[in-house]
């Protein structure tokens, strides 16, 4: 460490004792809760890793095979600090396990509880947190995932012990970790004490220090989406790395009968022509490749008559709409 490093650590450390004393003695209550808070962030931060919900989707490339990805919450996570900035991430190793004849991957992924509070109240952001950890699967440890999914019937795929030691030497982004150490505790506790010493106690009850986290748009009132994906300045995109347009599969029950009938509404915003792409339905699955603009591979989650499917693209809103009776 730089001597210079070293006097400005000393000198934040001197400065924060010096407020912390001044504190006690001018004002006791809220040193009190001061304290109390910073033990109990503590404890917060210490607590284990804990599931949330279980996925199940596959491994297409390079091999075939069942995977479960384990979504998780943990205080060790950040929180994104405004819904303009990346969701920091906490990843543990995508392990392979043998059960008898049974043989699956299983990876598991942590996000602040915050975080995952907000996105139980909102279907499209839990999507997308599920979007998000299939995107890091994919590009770290290079494998392409069939883009469907459900949500287990379960919390955890395996066992609590071997989730929690997976999750011990997780990874989050260079960035974030630099700007936590940057300008995280000690600015952040200075900051609070300074709050405190000059705000002082309200009359007749304790006023507490807190982190807020700002979670909707003060101006408006709604919730701006956030911004998952760096943009590629590249205009040559590799075929493995094409994005994979926004699509909505639904299952549509007949009036009458036990029929069903797969909905398959794609958005191709690019595209001007459904001559632009190719389109390959069997009884199982779905692909769609527009050369140099999208990807999308699909499972079906039933069986489909391809001899009957029809697809229509609507030039105006540049969506492909494609329906699938069921068989």
């Amino acid at each position: 460490m730089e001597a210079g490093s070293s006097r400005d650590v000393l000198q934040h450390v001197e400065q924060f004792w010096s407020m912390l004393d001044d504190l006690a003695d001018s004002d006791p209550a809220a040193y009190k809760t001061f304290i109390q808070r910073q033990l109990r962030d503590a404890k917060e931060q210490c607590t284990p890793p804990e599931p949330h919900i279980s996925l199940h989707t596959k491994i297409l490339v390079p091999e075939e095979k069942d995977l479960f990805i384990n979504v998780c919450k943990w205080n060790m996570i950040p929180a994104p600090q405004s819904h303009a900035d990346p969701v920091p991430l906490g990843a543990g190793r995508l392990e392979e396990v043998a059960r008898e004849a049974d043989l699956y991957k299983v990876f598991d992924i942590a996000y602040n509880p915050v975080v995952l509070k907000l996105a139980e109240e909102d279907a499209t952001e839990m999507d997308q947190l599920i979007r998000l950890a299939m995107k890091y699967i994919e590009e770290t440890h290079k494998v392409r995932l069939c883009h469907s999914y459900q949500i287990a019937n379960f919390k955890l795929k395996g066992s609590l012990k071997r989730m929690r030691d997976n999750l011990k030497g997780f990874q989050t982004p260079s960035a974030v970790v630099k700007e936590e150490r940057t300008n995280g505790t000690e600015a952040s506790l200075l900051h609070q004490i300074k709050n405190i010493s000059v705000q002082g106690s309200v009359q007749g009850r304790e006023q507490e220090v807190s982190h807020p986290i700002r979670l909707l748009n003060e101006d408006s009132g709604q919730r701006p989406k956030r911004c998952l994906i760096e943009e590629i300045s590249s205009s040559e995109v590799p075929e493995k790395d094409l994005p994979t347009p926004h699509y909505e599969l639904s299952i549509v029950k007949a009036e009458t009968g036990e029929s069903k009938t797969l909905e398959l509404k794609v958005e191709l915003p690019e595209l001007t022509s459904v001559s632009e792409c190719d389109l390959s339905i069997s009884t199982d699955d779905v692909s769609l490749e527009a050369p140099g603009k999208y990807k999308l591979h699909l499972d079906l989650p039933l069986s489909v008559n391809e001899e009957a499917v029809t697809a229509q693209f609507n030039k105006v809103n540049r969506t492909l709409l494609v329906t699938m009776p069921g068989l």
